[in-house]
């Protein structure tokens, strides 16, 4: 059943496995960066950095970071419909997703669960600000107060940016009056709170959130 279900898939999600695009209410298909892509764009970006360096395309594939520059450049646009994503993503890289398409038939459980692992919110931004993310966040902490889901207590909010993988991403350190018992249920809360605007990009086999909650207490 894996290898059918990989075998049907269409050849826009091949190219954007297993979490690079996102489908609209009317079928319209918007392209967001994969781990793969974010790591392949810096590979060119060195590549054009160095003047004279040969085509770094065959040290990629050596290690397994290859993506097709017309692939990666499609981060951001957005297609009317699966159909057209697909003739757009085969007329820049045909080749190349008929053999990735033979990669992940080769393993179609791993390739199906990688799939899984991906999520976006409704109400994500392609790259928030600190000020976005801290306001969404504090608005967040006030409704969950008023809701009775966490204790009305004073609290100090840190975001800084995470850009270790390419892709942005956001850690939001809360400090609370609370113990470390009730720390972690705040955390929870906040991190479920949260679900409608994060994302989760998929790095070595595992769902990383881009924007990270740690609370710790002052106590």
């Amino acid at each position: 059943m894996a290898y059918r279900t990989v075998a049907a898939l269409p050849a826009y999600q091949i190219a954007l496995w297993p979490d690079g695009w996102v489908l609209g209410a009317s079928g319209e298909v918007s392209v967001r960066d994969t781990h793969a892509m974010a790591e392949a764009r810096r590979w060119y970006a060195l590549a054009d950095r160095a003047a004279g360096r040969p085509r770094m395309d065959r040290t990629m594939r050596l290690y397994g970071t290859f993506v097709p520059r017309p692939v990666v450049a499609l981060a951001g646009q957005r297609f009317p419909s699966g159909s057209v994503a697909s003739v757009a993503v085969q007329l820049v890289a045909g080749d190349w997703i008929a053999q990735r398409r033979q990669q992940l038939l080769a393993a179609p459980d791993e390739a199906i669960r990688a799939g899984a692992l991906g999520w976006t919110g409704s109400r994500h931004a392609a790259d928030p600000s600190i000020e976005t993310i801290r306001a969404c966040v504090a608005q967040l902490m006030g409704d969950c107060r008023r809701e009775g889901l966490m204790p009305a207590v004073s609290y100090d909010l840190k975001v800084r940016p995470d850009d270790g993988f390419g892709i942005r991403g956001y850690r939001c350190l809360i400090t609370v009056d609370l113990d470390c018992s009730a720390c972690v249920r705040f955390r929870e809360v906040i991190q479920t709170a949260l679900v409608p605007w994060n994302r989760a990009v998929v790095r070595d086999g595992l769902a990383h959130p881009l924007i990270k909650v740690e609370v710790r207490s002052r106590r």
